[in-house]
């Protein structure tokens, strides 16, 4: 199945990749290095999702579920996280300023 990851504000497509789901393309994107900052995931299901070092600055996360999900080192500078679960998540060295 193929995915577009758009930005959140402008809609431009950030990346199309082909995976079984969206946890997925997420995580075959962040693997393969790609920037995924001001990325539209809202209500995103990526639990247990591994997005270790993730570019997910200004990314509306909003209602997603990362529950479990590794986002140490992750940058989550300015996300919108706004009901998102994030129970268990590890979020050592995560950058959250401005988050909400």
């Amino acid at each position: 199945m193929k995915f577009e990851i758009k930005h959140r504000f402008s809609g431009a497509v950030i990346i199309e990749i082909e995976a079984g789901s969206l946890k997925a393309a997420v995580e075959l994107a962040i693997c393969q290095g790609s920037n995924l900052y001001g990325a539209n995931l809202y209500g995103a299901n990526l639990r247990c999702a591994n997005l270790y070092g993730a570019n997910l600055e200004d990314a509306n996360l909003r209602c997603a579920n990362l529950r479990c999900a590794n986002l140490e080192g992750a940058n989550l500078r300015c996300a919108n996280l706004r009901c998102a679960n994030l129970d268990g998540a590890n979020l050592d060295g995560a950058n959250l300023d401005g988050a909400n």
